[in-house]
């Protein structure tokens, strides 16, 4: 695979994540990426790659997550897809900041703090996979 590329296709299986983490990892280092957008490329994957196991398959079928990343000359890109449930994750309302963590409601700030830390966000359903594509600058 070339150094500016990563590519792979998992299990919908939590088991899978310490693996993917560790791929992304590598090719962080080899594509010799920054470590701002590297954590930001880390956190999207890992919270996106979560969400897709815990809510896509509440049948508990058996799915596949595919994860893309290419560095271009000033950003990364992210295509991060999977054929589980229909659900648009930038479409959710934010979350409630205001009051204390004890009240609350449980979900949406992963996906609110990816929101915030990309350049560019999008999502789009195509062939029974929710795909979802960002973009973080390198600068």
């Amino acid at each position: 695979m070339p150094r500016d590329e990563f590519d792979i296709r998992l299990k919908n299986d939590l088991g899978q994540l310490e693996p993917l983490i560790e791929e992304i990892e590598a090719f962080v280092e080899r594509a010799d990426i920054p470590p701002t957008p590297a954590y930001r490329l880390q956190l999207a994957v890992d919270e996106f790659f979560n969400n897709a196991v815990d809510y896509g398959y509440p049948d508990g079928r058996a799915g596949e997550i595919h994860v893309h990343v290419r560095r271009t000359a000033d950003g990364l890109d992210l295509t991060f897809s999977d054929d589980g449930d229909a659900f648009d994750p930038f479409n959710a309302p934010p979350p409630d900041l205001a009051g204390s963590l004890e009240e609350r409601r449980i979900g949406g700030l992963g996906v609110h703090l990816v929101r915030a830390l990309s350049d560019h966000f999008a999502y789009r359903r195509e062939g029974g996979r929710n795909v979802l594509t960002l973009r973080f600058a390198l600068g």
